[in-house]
């Protein structure tokens, strides 16, 4: 009875431990500032969805930005358009 206490309080000490330790340590450190963008693309312009997608990735890292999210508009069955995120 006594082996299977301590087995339990070992366990029970190692999973506090490995809680602990990472939020203690997430305490100093500092949030990185994120900034977001979404750019919409109409797929009615005339040209193709794909070309004007990564005209806009171009664009944006010539600027900085990063890539993030790419989220197609459909109505009906239709491409209607696209969504697409950026960050920073």
């Amino acid at each position: 009875m006594k082996t299977a206490f301590r087995k339990l309080l070992t366990a029970g000490v190692m999973a506090t431990a490995l809680v602990a330790a990472p939020l203690a340590l997430a305490k100093d450190e500092k949030p990185a500032a994120t900034t977001m963008v979404t750019v919409y693309i109409s797929a009615h312009g005339g040209t193709g969805l794909a070309k004007e997608a990564n005209e806009s990735h171009a664009k944006m890292e010539a600027q900085g930005w990063r890539f993030s999210n790419f989220t197609v508009h459909t109505e009906n069955g239709d491409t209607e358009g696209a969504w697409i995120t950026y960050v920073k």
